[in-house]
């Protein structure tokens, strides 16, 4: 995605893949019936896609901070008690 909007080249991905690489990343176990409930009632109260009532609620579960530049899940996290990763312009 951020190559195509032109916020990295072409030329700088693998430096990113290698980055997204040396990550410690998890794989979070598949949903439950009353996950799917949280991430419906996050989408309804927060007006938010589901793509991002599911990190919230994946944030809120596990009690990790939110990294996003993304102006709806700015404002939902801290009132639903989910804190932010700072994130530099």
């Amino acid at each position: 995605m951020a190559e195509w909007r032109g916020r990295i080249s072409q030329t700088g991905m693998p430096e990113a893949m290698n980055l997204l690489r040396s990550l410690p990343l998890e794989i979070d176990e598949p949903p439950s019936l009353a996950r799917c409930e949280v991430v419906l009632d996050l989408m309804r109260t927060y007006r938010l896609t589901a793509y991002d009532a599911a990190y919230l609620e994946l944030a809120q579960r596990r009690g990790l901070s939110l990294a996003t530049r993304d102006r709806d899940l700015l404002v939902a996290a801290p009132t639903a008690g989910v804190t932010l990763f700072a994130v530099a312009p």
